[in-house]
């Protein structure tokens, strides 16, 4: 379930807590007015600032690795109440933010196009397809491979939804070339307890950070298995939650295999 600013086909720049942001509902806002403050995990550590209207203002991660830490901070941009583009820097002081993405909408308001940037120019973009319950039913990658001038498309993922709001399924599909069919690489299978996803009362969340289940569906993932195509062994991982008096979680125990991993939310 791990979630980071880049998207998967892209590689691009830097993450964003991603196993933080990915095992437990990140940057919420709770019915009772509760702002999500700080994601803290062995390796990063999250902080979050608001503007006025509850959007998000700025995400500043630090990265340890060894004794090297290096910090990444992200910066959405907003016109008319809709975001337009996010910022990208690792120290404000230092070095002005840098176009990280842009986003375009069709007619129906959604947002159809994720562009991502290198040196200010289109490195690659997300296109977006919805089914007729306004649900994200499939995202195709777009990259322009070495020594070619148009893009490419070789990767997509498809969504399979309850009727719960919940994405239950993910395909993860490749092809080596543009001329030839999709083929499964994976499936991923997701399942959920019955507590509210409130990540997702913030508006635009997952397109700042990256569309995933983790991000768009209502109830909380409590397992997520990994099945290869080529017919090697699944992977799965569980997730724990652990609430605080105000039924806000406040720290998440993902198990994988023998190993866990512990992580702690700070709420305002």
């Amino acid at each position: 379930m791990s979630l980071s600013l880049h998207r998967g086909a892209l590689s691009a720049t830097v993450l964003l807590a991603a196993f933080a942001f990915s095992a437990f509902k990140s940057a919420t806002i709770s019915h009772n007015g509760g702002l999500l403050h700080a994601i803290s995990s062995p390796t990063d550590k999250t902080v979050i600032s608001y503007n006025e209207d509850k959007s998000i203002a700025k995400l500043v991660t630090t990265h340890a690795m060894g004794d090297d830490q290096y910090t990444d901070i992200r910066i959405p941009v907003y016109q008319s109440g809709k975001l337009v583009k996010t910022m990208s820097t690792s120290n404000e002081k230092e070095q002005a933010p840098t176009l990280f993405s842009a986003f375009g909408y069709d007619a129906s308001g959604r947002i159809e196009r994720i562009s991502y940037y290198e040196e200010n120019r289109v490195s690659g973009y997300d296109s977006l397809v919805y089914d007729n319950k306004g649900q994200l039913a499939a995202r195709y990658f777009f990259v322009m491979p070495a020594g070619k001038q148009t893009f490419e498309n070789h990767y997509c993922q498809l969504y399979t939804w309850d009727a719960k709001g919940n994405i239950i399924q993910q395909e993860n599909m490749g092809r080596r070339s543009d001329n030839v069919e999709f083929a499964l690489s994976s499936t991923v299978a997701y399942k959920y307890d019955d507590k509210k996803n409130s990540q997702r009362s913030v508006a635009d969340f997952g397109y700042i950070t990256d569309l995933n289940a983790v991000n768009l569906s209502t109830n909380n993932i409590v397992s997520e298995v990994i099945t290869p195509a080529n017919g090697a062994n699944a992977t799965a991982k569980s997730y724990v939650y652990a609430y605080n008096s105000n039924k806000y979680p406040e720290k998440v125990t993902t198990k994988n295999n023998n190993e866990e991993v512990i992580t702690e939310l700070t709420w305002e």
